[in-house]
């Protein structure tokens, strides 16, 4: 395919670790619990080749994780990762910036940031004249988001 998505690879890599065996029902026992950014390119399990921006799925049935980009995670999971690795790279670039909202609900679900932070980024996720306090606590949630994507590979 185009955009180097091979679906049949990624069936034959997600159907043994699952309990059905059956596409359409192993799919719902795997769920989003992680991203993370690979330091060097990695492959991922329907073939393509290279992948920085990682997912990590469980089986919740099985408890077997993988590794997968985020281009399977949109297809297979029907989940928007790559908002949420637009947000990553938008803070890197400039701490001023909020997070957006996808990136919000998914760190603010995975603990990252906490319920008052959640509600703080959808207050002024888009106001761009912040008071000073206002300001230093994006930055502040920026950097938790940040510090938890962790880096894969020679550290």
């Amino acid at each position: 395919m185009s955009d180097g998505y091979n679906l049949t690879q990624l069936k034959a890599g997600i159907l043994p670790l699952s309990r059905a065996q059956e596409w359409e029902v192993a799919r719902k026992e795997w769920k989003l619990v992680g991203i993370s950014q690979a330091d060097e390119p990695e492959t991922c399990l329907c073939g393509h080749f290279p992948i920085i921006d990682l997912c990590t799925i469980t089986n919740a049935i099985t408890g077997n994780t993988v590794d997968v980009g985020n281009v399977c995670v949109k297809k297979f999971l029907g989940f928007r990762s790559d908002l949420i690795f637009a947000s990553i790279k938008r803070i890197k670039r400039n701490p001023n910036k909020s997070i957006g909202p996808d990136a919000a609900v998914f760190f603010h679900r995975q603990g990252i940031i906490n319920e008052w932070e959640y509600r703080f980024q959808q207050d002024t996720g888009r106001k761009r004249d912040l008071t000073a306090k206002q300001l230093a606590t994006r930055h502040s949630i920026n950097r938790k988001v940040l510090a938890s994507i962790a880096r894969r590979g020679i550290a």
